[in-house]
């Protein structure tokens, strides 16, 4: 029988070293792998709860626009896992021919939602951010004959500033509706938004033209349509609406 040598020795123990070494890099891997997983898998859960989230909250801010311009006085509820609730000041302006410029607070809220947005401002539901974004609800603006119709809902100065989400919200409303009857000329309405893009293209799908402009220089713009067909009488219906902001 062959004795070990000194060189066969050495060599046994390189392999030893490097099979605890293919070890512990495969176990390195692993658990790097695990951990890629684990995070790629809990980002998708959160934006698939994000993505939930949005979906309520356009659910409830629709109910409540549309439960406003119904004169109602319910509550409406934004079930929702997580997220703020946050008034906004917007400005909603009706300029005439004749250049009267008719300047109407326009305020309402913003739920921000896990990197997702749904705003309820101006009279219509927006949801999302930038130029991504969409009406979830039709403008407020409509025409009947050579008439043309403005519904423009406000949070009073008396609601809530906003609250946190994280059981949810329930809104209690309060309306109050006056009617404008506007006399025969031609007219422009701008409506001040942080989603332009969103109420172009919009107002295009109703057959309008619009533009945006800065009117204050704040750099919030506004997107402004001139109401169609030239002299129109315009009525405008507002609704003052205090809201009230209680744990859903």
């Amino acid at each position: 029988m062959r004795r070990p040598t000194a060189a066969s020795n050495a060599a046994d123990r390189t392999r030893a070293q490097s099979n605890i070494v293919g070890v512990a890099l495969l176990l390195g891997i692993g658990v790097v792998a695990i951990g890629l997983l684990t995070a790629s898998v809990g980002t998708l859960v959160d934006a698939q709860v994000a993505t939930a989230d949005a979906d309520a909250a356009v659910e409830g801010l629709t109910e409540l626009r549309d439960g406003v311009f119904a004169g109602s006085n319910e509550t409406y509820s934004l079930r929702v896992t997580d997220g703020d609730l946050s008034r906004v000041d917007r400005t909603v302006r009706v300029i005439s021919d004749a250049g009267v410029n008719r300047t109407f607070g326009a305020d309402g809220y913003v739920a921000d939602l896990g990197g997702q947005r749904v705003a309820f401002v101006g009279g219509a539901v927006v949801r999302g951010q930038g130029e991504s974004a969409t009406l979830a609800t039709p403008v407020p603006l409509s025409l009947a004959g050579d008439v043309a119709f403005l519904t423009l809902p406000t949070v009073t100065a008396d609601s809530a500033d906003g609250v946190g989400l994280g059981t949810g919200a329930a809104l209690r409303t309060r309306t109050n509706r006056s009617v404008l009857d506007l006399p025969s000329d031609g007219y422009t309405v701008a409506i001040e938004t942080e989603t332009p893009g969103a109420w172009e293209r919009a107002f295009e799908r109703r057959g309008f033209d619009p533009s945006r402009v800065d009117y204050d220089g704040d750099d919030v713009e506004s997107v402004a349509v001139a109401v169609p067909g030239g002299d129109q009488t315009l009525t405008l219906a507002r609704y003052n609406v205090t809201v009230v902001v209680a744990g859903g």
